[in-house]
């Protein structure tokens, strides 16, 4: 722990849960992180600490989408390298006043030495004595914007999921998982409650989905019993609601197949399949791609 943690300050925190927001593979729409960033904005949370980067990541990922090279990014001017930015773990805490405090890690999820910065972070959890780790993400699904956002919750003890039942769907999947998957399992071999929960995000809303993160939180927030107003990020949300429906509503052909998903999503309320492979989705996409590339992004 010592190795891996920086401390600028030691705060003295009651009880104080943890949250992970991570820039990865659960960070459809900015669900991850924009949620962390939002709460540590709204509550005024400060920075005290960070986790050291060095071993845990990749900086030549290829790819085709800049933010999943991971290469650092650069600011240079007149030919002088004027700031050079590069994956940070950054910690910050609020002092809630209540039965629990707050801890926030705004990070990266790494592409080396997962044990390592699972370790990292449950090390943090025995030392500030936390009764539990949250892991908070989302994924692209063939979901509407116009339904509330679903939420999947996994859990590393049985006992915990009577917390969720309310709006959480436990759901089963077989195939490569996320870090959070990993930090679960070894929260549960060491005894530390962790719990992820993930938001179901519409794959064609690819900047932060405010909705999706109210939706994640207004749920989220009242298990931590910490008193924390969300009405401006419900506002955010329901403004991208607005601009979305002012999208589909100038493309007719988009509309008809949002219509088509919004029958498909609502006929299998309950048994929340995973991502589906209609025909309709498609030609939904295309029309989204088209009205970007005229210039009439729709979110």
């Amino acid at each position: 722990m010592d190795d891996r943690l920086v401390m600028i300050e030691r705060p003295k925190l009651t009880a104080p849960y943890i949250v992970v927001g991570l820039n990865g593979w659960l960070n459809a729409g900015e669900v991850s992180t924009g949620s962390i960033d939002y709460l540590r904005r709204r509550v005024g949370a400060r920075k005290f600490a960070t986790l050291e980067t060095k071993g845990f990541y990749i900086y030549q990922i290829p790819s085709s989408d800049p933010d999943l090279t991971m290469r650092p990014r650069a600011h240079i001017s007149e030919g002088l390298v004027k700031q050079l930015d590069r994956p940070q773990n950054e910690l910050f805490f609020w002092e809630s006043e209540s039965e629990h405090d707050l801890i926030l890690l705004n990070g990266f999820e790494p592409n080396l030495n997962w044990p390592e910065y699972c370790q990292a972070i449950l090390d943090l959890a025995r030392q500030f004595q936390t009764p539990r780790i949250y892991c908070l993400g989302g994924f692209f699904d063939h979901v509407p914007h116009t339904r509330e956002t679903r939420i999947h919750v996994t859990v590393s003890h049985p006992y915990m999921k009577s917390e969720f039942k309310t709006f959480a769907y436990f759901g089963d999947y077989t195939g490569p998982c996320s870090f959070t998957t990993m930090l679960i399992v070894l929260g549960r071999e060491q005894g530390i409650e962790v719990a992820g929960l993930s938001a179901r995000a519409p794959i064609y809303i690819h900047d932060l989905n405010s909705k999706a993160c109210y939706d994640l939180l207004k749920n989220h927030l009242p298990i931590m019993g910490l008193p924390i107003d969300l009405s401006d990020l419900r506002q955010a949300g329901e403004e991208l609601v607005e601009t979305m429906d002012k999208a589909f509503s100038e493309n007719s052909t988009a509309l008809e197949q949002l219509q088509k998903m919004e029958e498909q999503y609502d006929g299998v309320f309950g048994k929340e399949p995973f991502l589906s492979t209609e025909e309709g989705y498609d030609k939904l996409m295309e029309e989204v791609s088209r009205m970007k590339r005229e210039g009439r992004k729709p979110h």
